[in-house]
Formats: structure tokens, sequence, C-alpha cells
């Protein structure tokens, strides 16, 4: 949730942008357009990797209902590629020039350094994979998921009691299929978008760049394909997961109810 906030929060700079007709704003500041590109790269890699940890902790409690994931696993996974972030986002960071794009409404890598080739192969390497992975987990789910309906049916499974059973259909089963399906569903513009920038780049353009292409010559794509599949489907993804924390997580839920504001709301609406 907090990743979602933060990730949220951090296009105010494209929002000022693209309310000035797509003037640079506050990106005319080249702190805050280095800055702005790396927070949200890292952030948005990050909230992808947490959803994927939780896709697979929910896939293993699916297929072996009588083990458990253990947390100090996940939170080595999680800090781990945080330090990888960090570490890549540091080195590469530095070498890259940025720059601020009409097009699109925000900063991005000038692409002209020796690097840049393989810190774009990283960007899409470390968005792609939790991608195939999380629909590989729910695809392994939902096939445990109907084993573990026969198996309601015909009480005949092995080391699958009915508390194992409730628990599986009514809050793994769920929950994944929630997180994955938003994730995929949110995501899907931006790979597809990455496909096709990457079919346009490997074009044999002579000594030009090949840019915009065939694939982004007419006008919705040069300018409003970028918004959508790099920022906007990015960020209702990102403004998607706490109310599904809220919905799906008892703790997050009972956290929020806790809070002075939400309290009086929720007494307001049951009030009225």
């Amino acid at each position: 949730a907090v990743v979602s906030t933060q990730s949220t929060g951090a296009q105010i700079p494209v929002i000022a942008s693209l309310l000035s007709d797509r003037q640079p704003a506050l990106f005319s500041f080249p702190f805050v357009c280095v800055s702005w590109r790396l927070v949200f790269k890292s952030l948005q890699r990050f909230s992808v990797f947490l959803v994927l940890l939780l896709s697979i902790s929910r896939t293993l409690s699916l297929v072996r209902p009588l083990s458990k994931v253990k947390r100090t696993t996940t939170l080595r996974a999680m800090y781990g590629y945080m330090c990888y972030i960090v570490v890549e986002t540091s080195v590469f960071g530095s070498l890259e020039g940025y720059s601020y794009d009409r097009t699109g409404g925000y900063c991005y890598e000038n692409g002209y350094k020796p690097t840049s080739q393989l810190y774009n192969a990283l960007y899409i390497i470390t968005l792609g994979v939790p991608a195939v992975v999380t629909f590989v987990s729910f695809i392994v789910s939902t096939l445990a998921i109907r084993r573990s309906m026969t198996c309601s049916r015909t009480l005949s499974c092995e080391g699958m009691g009915p508390g194992t059973r409730d628990s599986i259909k009514k809050q793994a089963t769920n929950t994944i299929m929630i997180f994955t399906f938003t994730y995929l569903l949110c995501n899907l513009p931006h790979f597809v978008n990455m496909i096709l920038w990457i079919i346009t780049m490997s074009l044999n353009c002579g000594e030009g760049s090949c840019y915009p292409g065939p694939l982004y010559d007419n006008p919705f794509m040069y300018w409003f394909s970028w918004n959508i599949s790099e920022v906007l489907s990015v960020i209702v993804n990102m403004a998607c997961n706490p109310i599904i924390y809220y919905f799906r997580i008892s703790q997050f839920n009972q956290w929020v109810n806790q809070i002075k504001v939400f309290r009086r709301v929720n007494r307001f609406l049951m009030c009225n």
C-alpha cells in the first residue's frame, strides 16, 4: 500500500505537464526530471515484484496446503530485490542522460549511450519475467482450485482436511485470482507497447532513428500510447492494490478502520 501510494503521488509532475499543454512545468528543473524517472521506475518494478511474491506464496499454499511459506524467506527476497533496484538505479542512473519528452509528458532516458540498451533490457526483463511467472502461478492456482473442489466433494484427497479445503476456497484462492487478474489486466497495455517499441527500434532505418516508424505514425499512438501504457495503466494497477488490500487482507482492513477519518466516514455511511 505504501509503494502504491508513493507511485501514485509521484505522478504530480506528469499531471502538471499534461494540464499545461505538455509543457515541462516541474520537469523544467533537472533534479525533478532525473529523480522522477529513477524513483518512478524503481517503485513500478518493486510493486510488480511484491505482487509476484504474493502470487507465488498463495500458489504454494494451494499446491502444498500442509506446508507453510516462511516469512523470513519472503522478506529476504523482498529486501534482496530492493537492494538490486537501488544498486542498478544508482549505477545506470549516473551514466544515463535524461530529458523531457513532450509526446509522453514526462522525462526519460536519452538512449544515446552504450549502456542504454543494457539498461532498457534489464528494465524489460524485470517487468516481463514477473508477468510470466504470475500468469503461470495463476494457471497452477486454477488447477489447484479445481482439484480442491473435487476433493471437497469426494473427500478422497490425501492430506487435505476440512479446514485446509475451506481456507483454500475462501481466502487464498480468491485473493490470488483477484490480484493476478488485476495485475495482468492493468499492465497488459504496457507490455504490448514495449513489444511494439522493440519491434520499431529493431527495424533497419539506416543512420536515422526508427521512431516513430509505421507503428507509432498515427496521432493516437504517437501522443497517447506512452501516457496510457507506461503511466496511466501502471498507476491504475497501483491505485487498485490498496482497495484489494482492504477487502481481502483482514490486518489491513483493521488498520484502516482504526484511522479516525475512516471511522467517521464509516459512521456517517452507517447512519445514512
